[in-house]
């Protein structure tokens, strides 16, 4: 199958992420940027097999490494328990067509001879820190050598190569089969990457009282847990523990007062007034303090464990605790614990359906169970580093940092071809839920939209209300009530009317389509209001008229056509509107206006500044330990206008500050930063700066 433009840019974007920083690339700085990122990703790509293949740390990966000159076709060495050797030859397009020939495959094998004949020698010094447990393995009777190819491809090895391979196998059995060969392409090193920004598996040991076991169809026990061992693992486990939960905790709710109450006044009759708890696990491994007898003890031992109802108790029963541990200590709760190995996914929806009973619960809880939605949240992370919540009670992110699913939902339903996904928006989100063939969840999120795609409309949407706000504060009576009632049926117009046909691309420009969005909206409310008037009369309702898909449907067709018209805009009556307040004049954005008037020339060498105390504080140390770090160099391009010099990466203004914070580990970093700000050219002025000078020139200009 061949490798897909987005999972390469996946792929690098999780492999710079990774291994940016830790893998040594001090041999590279003669080389021209576009070498260096090719030999970086080369490397990381041998890296991450190393760690596919031993489970190490990343930075024990990246130190595995020793690809450069004399390296005799090995890239990344690895000796683990003392008689596995792994041996990885790596390679990198930037086509995602990497292959592994003949040639490769006789240096690969050349590379082996020279490590068997201990001409450690032959190396390049990144090889010294290996050469002692390399000599120990290779005369150990027990010795197996595995030799992976990691491509960033997805082509099978040809039959020249499978044969040469074979010869060497061949060659090593001896005595039994003490080489073996493998390739690891695309679809596995992206598997791996994944998995490594996924959270960390929960495994905990319980001591269930009072149990019963079941064998069939699924190994489980239900009994009794004390309520200090339920408030103690949630203390080490934190939300990790509802993973796999249809919602998080929901906070104090009146069910949840209500269990506390119980727990502080009644822990006695606690396990009578409690539906308890479920948990599901991948295995379960008993063991029996004492007699294995349902009257005495067993510990459980449980792999990959997740609570999949009862997580408002396990939360109350913590924070009930914390405030009367005396008496809390002595309640119980019944909980079961179910491992459903390899079924997971067949039955866990299921039980998460029927056993959550307590506190309310909607449509939008089981959509978390979707393994469409966990898909997302690992893209938007893996390729733009936003957070992405989709459960209820999880801590929406702040706006430039990342979207919840209910704005994904809506701007996805605005954006859809046809307005009525918008309309059932309009009238509740929770229809946006419905599932089967005609429901609107199975439209939006059933064929996978892209991240680029999500975050980009969710962007979109979010300017469209934004400029509608800053529209409707000028606004009164009947075109103030259209602006409001209308809102969903205005962004979706703004997605018809705007050219997203390459959205989905990495590249794709969006911010000129943001910079449009404002005048864009200017023009559709007057068409909107005029044809409402036309079409239902100048005093029908509007509530109604924009929760009708029908009249939707027909109001979007012909306001589409008269804003591509180009016709004069309608003349609203004076008393739509509300008495004129000066409006400021919205000035372009600085890398709009710098790069329209070529201000700047390419090449031109820029600072990074940090403009107060704690951003100096934190990231002084990280910039001393490499002077390329705080500098970069204009590029005339609307996204991505500064190439660094650290990494020779295209970045955004604002990126680049962004991701020298996270580089330089600080931790308190606020969520947003006006990244033109940071910038001097040639020491003197800001990119904000400049930006202001130029266009308050023009304006003298213009008079």
């Amino acid at each position: 199958m061949k490798t897909t433009p987005l999972e390469l840019h996946q792929m690098r974007s999780a492999l710079t992420q990774a291994y940016r920083g830790l893998i040594d690339e001090s041999d590279l700085q003669r080389n021209s940027n576009q070498e260096r990122e090719r030999a970086f990703l080369s490397r990381a790509v041998a890296a991450t097999a190393i760690r596919r293949v031993t489970g190490w740390e990343l930075k024990r990966c990246a130190e595995a490494v020793i690809d450069g000159s004399d390296d005799n076709g090995i890239d990344a060495v690895a000796v683990k328990d003392g008689t596995q050797v792994w041996l990885i030859q790596a390679k990198w397009s930037d086509k995602g067509t990497a292959g592994f020939h003949t040639d490769a495959a006789r240096a690969f094998i050349d590379g082996l001879r020279l490590l068997e004949n201990r001409q450690f020698d032959a190396f390049n010094k990144k090889l010294r820190p290996f050469t002692a447990l390399l000599d120990s393995a290779l005369g150990d009777p027990n010795l197996k050598i595995n030799l992976v190819i990691a491509l960033a491809g997805n082509d099978p090895l040809s039959s020249h190569t499978i044969a040469i391979l074979d010869r060497a196998r061949e060659d090593h059995h001896g005595h039994g089969p003490m080489l073996t060969y493998g390739l690891m392409a695309t679809t596995e090193l992206l598997q791996q990457l994944r998995e490594d920004r996924m959270p960390d598996p929960v495994n905990v040991t319980l001591r269930m009282l009072k149990w019963l076991r079941r064998d069939l169809p699924f190994p489980s026990y239900q009994g009794s847990l004390w309520a200090r061992d339920v408030a103690e693992m949630y203390e080490k486990h934190g939300a990790r523990l509802f993973s796999k939960n249809i919602r998080q905790s929901l906070g104090l709710t009146r069910i949840n007062v209500g269990i506390e109450k119980t727990l502080t006044e009644e822990p006695e009759n606690f396990w009578y007034f409690n539906n308890g708890i479920t948990i599901l696990c991948n295995r379960i491994e008993p063991f029996y303090p004492g007699r294995r007898h349902p009257d005495h003890p067993v510990d459980l031992k449980l792999t990959h464990a997740t609570v999949v109802n009862g997580a408002q108790t396990v939360t109350s029963i913590h924070r009930a605790m914390q405030e009367t541990p005396a008496t809390v200590a002595e309640a119980d709760v019944a909980v079961r614990v179910i491992a459903l190995g390899d079924d997971y996914a067949k039955y866990a929806y299921r039980i998460a359906e029927t056993t959550n009973t307590q506190n309310d619960v909607y449509r939008r809880d089981f959509i978390s169970l979707d393994e469409n939605q966990a898909l997302i949240r690992q893209d938007l992370d893996l390729m733009l580093g936003k957070t992405y919540v989709y459960k209820r009670g999880e801590v929406e992110p702040v706006p430039d940092s990342g979207c919840s699913v209910v704005q994904a939902a809506v701007a996805l339903a605005c954006a859809h071809g046809t307005p009525e996904l918008a309309v059932r928006a309009k009238r509740d989100t929770e229809l946006l839920w419905e599932t089967g063939p005609k429901g609107a969840y199975q439209r939006l999120f059933g064929e996978v939209p892209s991240a680029f795609r999500i975050w980009r409309c969710v962007q979109i949407q979010r300017e469209a209300g934004k400029a509608l706000n800053a529209l409707r504060n000028r606004l009164d009576g009947r075109t103030q009530a259209t602006a409001h009632h209308g809102d969903m049926l205005i962004s979706h117009l703004v997605f018809q009317l705007l050219d997203l046909a390459d959205i989905d691309e990495p590249a794709f420009p969006i911010e000129p389509v943001l910079d449009t969005i404002p005048e864009l909206v200017d023009s559709i409310l007057p068409w909107l209001v005029y044809r409402v008037n036309v079409s239902y009369g100048p005093t029908s309702f509007l509530m109604s008229t924009f929760t009708d898909e029908t009249r939707c449907r027909e109001l979007a067709q012909m306001v589409s056509e008269d804003v591509r018209s180009r016709a004069p805009l309608p003349q609203l009556p004076d008393k739509y509107e509300a008495p004129a307040q000066p409006r400021r004049h919205r000035r372009p954005a600085t890398v709009t206006t710098l790069v329209n008037a070529r201000v700047l020339k390419d090449g031109t060498p820029l600072t990074y500044v940090p403009s107060n105390a704690p951003e100096m504080l934190a990231t002084r140390e990280w910039l001393a330990a490499d002077e390329r770090r705080h500098q970069a160099r204009w590029q005339n391009h609307r996204t991505r206008p500064l190439i660094w010099s650290y990494d020779g990466l295209a970045y955004s203004v604002t990126g680049l500050v962004i991701r020298i914070w996270e580089l330089a580990g600080w931790a308190e970093a606020p969520p947003a930063v006006q990244g033109p700000t940071r910038w001097l050219v040639n020491g003197d002025r800001t990119l904000h700066e400049l930006a202001a000078e130029w266009l308050e020139a023009q304006e003298a200009r213009e008079g």
